[in-house]
């Protein structure tokens, strides 16, 4: 099934359009995704999922966030239909977002981050109205030592540093278990700027894939990055930007939901947890055919790249 999926083209969406209105097998483009396959025709996009990552239970709560979105008029792409099944493969059909839009702005001002910034707290609000049991319920200590395994499995980072990682790991850990109860509810999981489509009136966000039982603290610091905002200098140090714009982005979600001071603690820890999971997601992914591409300034062969990983997870505890 894996085989089949990794070989899909517009040309095997036939079946589908058939029955979905305004969409034409002419007008197919393949949208760049690492991890599940997107076709565009017209006015409708098809979102086949990758075999095997999420049940179909995990995918009706998708659908019910999806929808629980719409019914609030919060601007996000629009499901049509029920979850469906090609050849054993679960697929998702949405709108397509009307053009003209922008891609993954690199330089925003702050108008546009207050937008962005508030559309997300808007998610917030509307995940907090229900549960996704199906989904991945936030627990640091499984998260990350079973991640970390699957890790090791893959073979890429070098033995040397396994005792590192395992301590950064230990460190993480046990400051989140120390900080006490840490509410979670559904959150977006992946909200950085790149994922939205910047439309004249606002972004309008993509891309549940990765929607959680969460906190609130692993969306935040994903809306400060990669973008600069236009009134700092472009040769300012990275680290330098990025701390400036994370206290906009606080400042601004806390114009409209409160984040108690406190969180903000958590927020580098909660980071780092998220890191390792990347981490063992790109591991696993590493020798797919294609996946490379996406990602052409890493090397997870270069024991470099590893070193690097890991200091930044040393820094989540400091």
């Amino acid at each position: 099934m894996l085989n089949t999926f990794l070989s899909l083209t517009p040309a095997d969406c036939s079946e589908i359009l058939d029955n979905v209105a305004g969409s034409s097998l002419n007008e197919g483009v393949q949208f760049e995704s690492p991890e599940n396959r997107v076709f565009g025709f017209g006015d409708v996009v098809v979102k086949f999922y990758r075999p095997g990552r999420w049940s179909i239970h995990a995918l009706r709560d998708e659908l019910q966030f999806l929808e629980d979105l719409r019914d609030a008029n919060v601007p996000f792409v629009r499901p049509i239909g029920d979850i469906g099944t090609w050849r054993d493969i679960h697929y998702l059909v949405f709108e397509a977002v009307p053009k003209p839009y922008n891609v993954d702005p690199e330089i925003l001002d702050e108008d546009a981050v207050r937008t962005m910034v508030h559309l997300v707290a808007q998610i917030h609000d509307v995940g907090a109205k229900r549960p996704a049991m199906a989904r991945p319920q936030f627990e640091a200590y499984n998260m990350c030592y079973g991640c970390f395994e699957v890790i090791c499995r893959a073979g890429f980072i070098p033995k040397s540093l396994h005792k590192r990682y395992t301590h950064a790991i230990e460190q993480i850990v046990s400051q989140i278990e120390n900080f006490g109860h840490i509410p979670i509810q559904r959150i977006h999981g992946d909200s950085y700027s790149g994922n939205a489509l910047w439309r004249a009136d606002g972004p309008i966000f993509l891309d549940l894939d990765d929607f959680q039982m969460g906190p609130v603290a692993m969306d935040i610091p994903l809306l400060s990055f990669p973008w600069r905002l236009n009134s700092l200098p472009k040769s300012m140090d990275r680290r330098e930007r990025r701390n400036i714009q994370h206290q906009l982005v606080l400042d601004l979600y806390r114009e409209v939901r409160p984040f108690p001071k406190k969180f903000e603690a958590l927020i580098p820890l909660i980071r780092g947890c998220r890191n390792i999971v990347f981490d063992a997601w790109f591991s696993t992914r590493w020798n797919e055919p294609g996946f490379r591409k996406h990602y052409e300034d890493d090397n997870i062969t270069n024991p470099d790249w590893w070193q690097d990983s890991i200091e930044e997870l040393e820094r989540a505890t400091k």
